[in-house]
């Protein structure tokens, strides 16, 4: 199904863990705090325990939006599509 994720997280390391969890689940980069992909419920409900770990006990939320391939082909966008680069964060 395909899935909308957003978070809002001000810590850099925080942050970036959550956005490499998502790319590891073969998600893309839509938005710098958004994320696409077609996860099935299996899936989904793995990254959603994975990353309720990460965020244990820190400051910030993760949505995770599922809607069917319907609905997300009726979405629409306005201004340009560019590149987003993703943030080069070395965990120590």
């Amino acid at each position: 199904m395909d899935t909308i994720i957003i978070y809002d997280i001000s810590d850099d390391l925080l942050r970036s863990r959550v956005a490499r969890v998502l790319m590891e689940y073969g998600c893309m980069r839509i938005q710098k705090s958004a994320f696409y992909g077609f996860l099935n419920h299996n899936t989904r409900d793995k990254l959603r325990l994975r990353l309720e770990r990460l965020m244990r006990g820190e400051e910030g939320n993760i949505q995770l939006y599922p809607m069917c391939s319907r609905c997300f082909g009726m979405r629409e966008s306005i201004g340009e599509l560019y590149e987003i680069e993703e943030e080069n964060v070395r965990i120590i």
